[in-house]
C-alpha cells in the first residue's frame, strides 16, 4: 500500500522590511486593499513510492527504498511547518541526511546500547552519532530518546527560534546568510563535518526526491512496478488552495474596472493581483492538467491549468513569471499546492506579483472574480468585486486625478530661473511643470537642479526633476505611494505637450513624447532601486531636441 502523508503550510523566509517592500512594487487600489494570510497554501507531500532510482553528481546510481523515502517525507513535512524554511532549505536538509546516513535512522550501540531499543534502520559507529543527521548527544543536539525520533532530528537540523536547541547547536535557520551560501556549504555549516565537500554530491538526489514527493516536473521516477509516478491519474480535485505560500503575499489590485497602472486608460482588470517577492513559488490552486505554459511579450510568463472542481470545468491562469520561472509544460498533470512557477514582473507589470485569473468553463472560458472563486472553495477570505465585467460604457478619455494644467506663460521656456528645490537654476519650462504639479499633487517632494559632475544628466542643465511620493530616495515606496506615483506619472504623460515633458522614467518603465506610439517601454539601464527609478519618478523637460 502507498502511504499518503499530509503536510502543513510552507512558510517562506520573511525578508527584511526593505526587501519586502521591493517585493511589493505593485499598483495598489486604495479603495479595495487588503493584506492577510490564509490557510491552504504550501507544499503537499504526495504518495511515497516503494522505491526510487537516483544518481549522485559523481554518477553513482542507487535505489532508495520506501523506508528511506518515508524519512525524506518526514524531513519535508517537518521543514514545511517551520517558518523561514523554503524549498532550498528542504533540499539542503535532504542533502545532509543523504550524506550522513543515506536517509537511515541509525542507532549506535557501541556508545549507547539503549539506542537499539528505539525504531531504527541499522547500527552506526561514527563517534557517538545517532539518527538521520548523525547528531551527537555529547555535542548538545539532544538526548538518546530525542535523537532516535526522525521528526526531532529534522526539527533540530532546521533550528531557528522555535527549534529544540536554539541558539546552540545551530540549525540551518541559525546560520547567518544561509540563503546566500551554496547548498553544500549551508549543510556543512550545520553539520560541521570533517569532510565538508561531500554534501554537494547528493544535490541531484535531493532534487529528485523533492520532485517525486512534491509532484514537480522533471522527475526521474521510473514507471517500473512499485514505483509511483510523481502525478497520479486524473480525478476531480478534492480541494482548492491559495496559489501563494502563507505569509508571502499582499493583495493589491482586485478584479474589476480600474485605471490601467501603465497606460493610464480606463480598463477592466480580468484578474486579481497579489504582490510577493520576486521568485516566490506559485502554487497550483487545484489538481488539474496544464493547458498553457508559455512566455509572450504581452503577458510575460503564463501558465493555465484546467480543473474539475465541484463537478464543474474551470481553469486558473498564473501570469507575469519570468521566462525561467515556469516549471511546468502543457500536458503536465499537477496537484493542488504544487510549485508550478515563480513570481516575476514580466510583460505589462509594475513590480513582482502574481496576476491570477479564473475562467468558467475551462481554458478560453469567461473570466470571473478570482477572489470570489477562492472564497467559495474555502481557500481564502478576500473582499470580492462588487461589479461584473464591463458593459462597454467605460470612458477612456475621462479625466483622472490632477485636472487640466495651465498653459505655459509667455517668454523663453529655456531661460534659466531660480530653482525652488535647490540653490541652482532651472528652465522656465521646468518651473512651470513644478508649479502645476505641486498645485495638483501637493504631497509630492521634488529635487531638480543638481551639479552631478562626471555624469551625463539633464539635472545640471535645469531640465530634469526627481519626484518622490512620501518615501525618501533610496527607500522603496509603499504600494499606496506607488499608486500615487502612477497617478502623477500618467497625469504628466497625458499633458506632456502642455507641460513640455520630453520623457518619464518610473518603476522600470520609460515613456517619451517622441516615441509615444510605442507606449511604455521596459527601462533596463538601472542596477539598483534608485537607478531603476523604483524610488522616484524622473522627468526630463524638452529643449530644442530630445527624445528617449
Amino acid at each position: 500500500m502507498l502511504k499518503k502523508l499530509a503536510i502543513g503550510l510552507l512558510a517562506l523566509a520573511l525578508v527584511a522590511p526593505f526587501l519586502s517592500m521591493v517585493g511589493i512594487g505593485l499598483l495598489m487600489n486604495p479603495a479595495a486593499t487588503w493584506a492577510c494570510t490564509v490557510p491552504g497554501g504550501g507544499l503537499q507531500v504526495g504518495e511515497v513510492p516503494d522505491e526510487l532510482a537516483v544518481e549522485t553528481r559523481d554518477g553513482e546510481s542507487f535505489t532508495l527504498n520506501k523506508k528511506q523515502l518515508t524519512h525524506a517525507a518526514t524531513i519535508i513535512e517537518t521543514g514545511s511547518g517551520v517558518e523561514g524554511v523554503n524549498r532550498d532549505g528542504l533540499q539542503i536538509a535532504l542533502m545532509a541526511a543523504l550524506t550522513e546516513s543515506t536517509l537511515r535512522q541509525l542507532s549506535n550501540t557501541s556508545v549507547y546500547p539503549e539506542s537499539a531499543d528505539y525504531p531504527n534502520d541499522g547500527d552506526g559507529s561514527d563517534n557517538d552519532s545517532l539518527g538521520l543527521f548523525q547528531m551527537r548527544p555529547q555535542a548538545g543536539w539532544g538526548s538518546v530518546p530525542e535523537l532516535m525520533a526522525p521528526e526531532y532530528q529534522a526539527r533540530a537540523f532546521f533550528g531557528g527560534p522555535d527549534g529544540p536547541n536554539h541558539p546552540s547547536p545551530r540549525g540551518l535557520l541559525d546560520i547567518p546568510g544561509w540563503q546566500d551560501m551554496g547548498k553544500g556549504e549551508a549543510a556543512q555549516a550545520v553539520e560541521v563535518s570533517a569532510f565538508p565537500d561531500r554534501y554537494e554530491n547528493y544535490s541531484p538526489v535531493a532534487v529528485t526526491i523533492l520532485d517525486t514527493l512534491l509532484g514537480t516536473t522533471g522527475t526521474n521516477v521510473e514507471t517500473d512496478p512499485g514505483v509511483v509516478p510523481a502525478v497520479a491519474g486524473a480525478a476531480e480535485s478534492s480541494r482548492v488552495v491559495f496559489p501563494l505560500p502563507e505569509g508571502t503575499w499582499t493583495a493589491t489590485d482586485p478584479y474589476g474596472p480600474r485605471t490601467h497602472p501603465i497606460t493610464g486608460e480606463q480598463s477592466f482588470h480580468t484578474g486579481s493581483d497579489f504582490a510577493a517577492p520576486d521568485g516566490t513559488p506559485i502554487l497550483a490552486a487545484a489538481d488539474g492538467t496544464v493547458t498553457v505554459a508559455e512566455y509572450t511579450d504581452a503577458w510575460g510568463g503564463k501558465v493555465v491549468i484546467e480543473h474539475q472542481v465541484g463537478g464543474e470545468q474551470v481553469a486558473t491562469g498564473y501570469i507575469h513569471s519570468w521566462a525561467d520561472g515556469i516549471h511546468v509544460e502543457a500536458g503536465d498533470r499537477v496537484r493542488a499546492g504544487q510549485h508550478i512557477a515563480d513570481v516575476g514582473s514580466s510583460g505589462q507589470s509594475t513590480g513582482p506579483h502574481l496576476h491570477l485569473e479564473v475562467y468558467v468553463g475551462g481554458t478560453g472560458g469567461e473570466h470571473t472574480d478570482p477572489a470570489a472563486w477562492l472564497n467559495a472553495h474555502d481557500a481564502a477570505d478576500l473582499p470580492e468585486a462588487e461589479t461584473g465585467p464591463p458593459a462597454g460604457d467605460c470612458d477612456p478619455d475621462s479625466n483622472g486625478p490632477g485636472g487640466e494644467p495651465d498653459p505655459a506663460p509667455a517668454g523663453d521656456p529655456d531661460e534659466l530661473v531660480d530653482d525652488p528645490t535647490s540653490n541652482g537654476q532651472i528652465t522656465r519650462r521646468t518651473l512651470h511643470l513644478y508649479q502645476q504639479t505641486i498645485a495638483a499633487f501637493p504631497e509630492t517632494t521634488w529635487s531638480c537642479y543638481s551639479p552631478r559632475p562626471g555624469t551625463v544628466s539633464e539635472h545640471p542643465l535645469g531640465r530634469a526633476c526627481d519626484i518622490a511620493f512620501g518615501n525618501a530616495i533610496g527607500q522603496m515606496p509603499t504600494p499606496a505611494q506607488i499608486e500615487a506615483g502612477w497617478e502623477v506619472t500618467n497625469w504628466m504623460k497625458d499633458h506632456a505637450e502642455t507641460l513640455g515633458v520630453d520623457y518619464l522614467i518610473w518603476q522600470d518603465k520609460i515613456w517619451s513624447l517622441a516615441r509615444d506610439d510605442e507606449g511604455w517601454r521596459d527601462y533596463t539601464r538601472g542596477t539598483d532601486i534608485t537607478t531603476r527609478h523604483q524610488d522616484h519618478l524622473h522627468v526630463t523637460l524638452a529643449d530644442s531636441g530630445g527624445g528617449a
